[in-house]
């Protein structure tokens, strides 16, 4: 008996003497989320950068082709995929707090997305229902109006988007 209390004790010592040097030891590498480290850091450069601004430029020659202006547009944009039964407003809205550190948001998302993760795995056979799996939906990165503002971008897609 004496014996397992003795081993059960070693063992315990042994590991809170493990995670205690390894926190103290090894933390120096971490990144503080409470705060942007790189915010009165210098930008970066490289010597190409710093050659092409110190270079004197003359003015810049008016170049004219011998052909018509073209006009070229490019394509919508969108990108088709099925429907996105897990799709997560802080993913497609990000961070609206322009801070590069941990804010009383981020703790709100820790929490949050874990829950609707676990809502939308048992209400997944309603949302199958509601947008079907063989739905085709488009991407285009901006994001739509929702019932509950401006949450996701993806929507159907409409015959004259498909066209």
């Amino acid at each position: 008996m004496r014996s397992r209390i003795r081993a059960r004790s070693s063992r315990t010592i042994a590991v809170l003497s493990a995670a205690l040097t390894t926190h103290v030891g090894g933390c120096a590498l971490m990144v503080s989320p409470f705060s942007d480290e790189f915010a009165s850091e210098a930008a970066v450069t490289t010597p190409s950068v710093e050659g092409v601004a110190a270079a004197e430029a003359g003015s810049p020659s008016d170049l004219r082709r011998p052909y018509a202006d073209m006009v070229a547009r490019t394509e919508d944009g969108g990108v088709t995929h099925g429907p996105l039964y897990f799709e997560d407003p802080f993913e497609d809205k990000g961070s609206q707090d322009g801070c590069y550190k941990w804010t009383g948001e981020d703790y709100v998302y820790f929490l949050y997305s874990r829950a609707r993760f676990l809502i939308n795995g048992i209400f997944l056979p309603v949302s199958a229902i509601v947008t079907p799996p063989w739905t085709v939906m488009v991407s285009d990165g901006r994001l739509s109006p929702q019932a509950l503002g401006l949450d996701h971008d993806a929507q159907r897609l409409s015959r004259m988007d498909g066209e």
